[in-house]
């Protein structure tokens, strides 16, 4: 797998944000910024959208290929791959959930949902930096 495809849905998530970039200048929040910040909300909501993508492709790695990439050519594989691919899914789900109740203006509500996505995302990189002192050498060159 090439850097092209697996920086894809980073590149894709940007790219449907560029396209759609008006809904973000529309927003209720927004449209009352001035115009330079407004531009920052779209470049922001832009690289949260390639994350949020590209994150869910890590987190299916993990579940469905039991590997986990860690840099310098390195992966985390077997069960630990799976259970960060699994809380790194939590984490989006719920974390969509969070929004939608936020988007209906309960906020008390809204902190309450908040809790379950951080903490999914907090237990994904603890389970993540635990795991990845035995992360077995993969695609590094030789030097």
């Amino acid at each position: 797998m090439g850097p092209w495809t697996y920086y894809s849905p980073l590149l894709i998530g940007i790219l449907i944000t560029a396209i759609g970039y008006q809904s973000v200048l529309e927003h209720s929040v927004v449209i009352g910024w001035p115009e330079g910040l407004r531009w920052g909300a779209v470049a922001a909501v832009a690289l949260l959208r390639g994350l949020a993508l590209q994150l869910a492709m890590i987190g299916l790695q993990g579940v469905l290929a039991q590997v986990v990439p860690v840099p310098s050519g390195r992966s985390i594989r077997g069960r630990a791959a799976v259970l960060i691919g699994v809380l790194t899914l939590a984490t989006q789900a719920l974390g969509v959930v969070a929004l939608l109740v936020w988007g209906q203006e309960s906020v008390v509500l809204a902190r309450y949902a908040l809790a379950a996505p951080v903490a999914t995302g907090l237990a994904a990189l603890i389970a993540y930096g635990w795991s990845w002192p035995v992360a077995a050498r993969d695609f590094a060159r030789d030097a």
